[in-house]
């Protein structure tokens, strides 16, 4: 809990970037509205649910763990991962705590204003599901944490993982939902969009909320989560190790 002490309070003091990242993401949801608006003119409830999937979809990206790719990388291609090694809380929790606390940062200076601007547009309609929901975003955090930190480890075979992780960023945020829902895309691309992971942090979320889904649905889903999050770690652990030994074998 120290580094996320440190790095929270590292947060809260330099705000100027959060605001800089509030504004725009106010512009870009706001000109999506805009679009829908146009779309589903003749559709009120298509509207309505749209542009609660905008708004609810922003938020649920603040808590997308991606920046944990460079915060490893950097240590790797830096050769401070043998020094870390040493120390008494794990390298991995370490980083893991620094980007939880800039997360929390992000939500209290971006995403909660996000909400009271947009408050009006949210307060109506039914919302569902919102155990599940919550415990879609642990486990979707959980996930974003595993698949980041896997292009983090890989730095000992890249140049640099700013590039890789910034291709991630577009094509899991359009292959997870996160600009809109999976069903609008074409039948191909949805087929392949439904069978990768990315899904789960925006889409599956999201349709637990604002659709009205069965209990054995979720369950489901819940449990393909659990697997691919089973799966990433054992990547993880496999890639961490080489990138170890790698780290000790530089540093001897």
């Amino acid at each position: 809990m120290v580094f996320f002490m440190i790095s929270l309070k590292s947060s809260l003091i330099y705000r100027k970037g959060v605001f800089f990242s509030f504004f725009g993401s106010v512009v870009f949801i706001a000109i999506s509205l805009m679009l829908w608006r146009v779309l589903f003119e003749n559709d009120s409830d298509a509207l309505s649910f749209m542009t609660k999937y905008t708004v609810i979809s922003n938020i649920v990206g603040i808590f997308q763990c991606r920046r944990i790719a460079e915060s490893i990388g950097k240590k790797i291609a830096s050769g401070g991962l043998a020094a870390d090694i040493a120390m008494p809380v794990g390298f991995f929790a370490m980083s893991w705590q620094i980007e939880l606390a800039k997360i929390c940062a992000r939500f209290i200076l971006r995403g909660v204003p996000v909400i009271l601007v947009f408050l009006p547009f949210l307060r109506y309609g039914t919302y569902f599901n919102i155990g599940f929901f919550l415990l879609s975003l642990i486990m979707g955090h959980a996930l974003s944490v595993l698949m980041y930190s896997l292009i983090g480890f890989s730095a000992f075979m890249l140049p640099d993982v700013w590039l890789p992780r910034r291709l991630a960023d577009d094509t899991i945020r359009l292959l997870a939902g996160g600009f809109f829902p999976l069903a609008m895309l074409p039948s191909p691309i949805f087929e392949i969009a439904y069978a990768m992971p990315f899904r789960f942090l925006y889409s599956f979320p999201l349709e637990t909320l604002l659709a009205p889904s069965g209990t054995a649905q979720i369950t489901g889903g819940f449990m393909i989560l659990s697997l691919w999050i089973a799966m990433f770690a054992a990547m993880n652990i496999l890639l961490s190790r080489i990138a170890f030994r790698k780290a000790l074998g530089a540093a001897a």
